[in-house]
């Protein structure tokens, strides 16, 4: 359970190596990036803060893998891989790496 935690919350903070994000979405961009470096499992309040940051375009796919971080137990893995795809297919968009 613990290791697909960390998979559900790696999905939810995106790519490795984000420093900062252009257009308006500086803060999720600053909030994934914040919590890639961080080296112990996010707590629920800080995935809480990116899920009410996320842009609307992604906002469903963040929330999937914040739910898959509360509950892994009753997460669909299928679900929570495409919605991290989405999410990191959006960051590398959107995003500077």
């Amino acid at each position: 359970m613990k290791k697909y935690a960390a998979f559900a919350a790696s999905v939810a903070i995106g790519a490795a190596a984000l420093v900062g994000c252009g257009g308006g979405d500086e803060d999720f961009c600053g909030q994934s990036a914040d919590l890639e470096a961080q080296q112990e499992m996010p707590s629920a309040d800080e995935l809480q803060d990116i899920v009410d940051d996320a842009p609307d375009e992604i906002q469903d796919d963040v929330q999937t893998v914040f739910d898959a971080v509360e509950d892994p137990a009753s997460a669909d893995q299928e679900a929570v891989t495409e919605a991290g795809d989405n999410i990191d297919a959006w960051i590398n968009e959107n995003c500077e790496n």
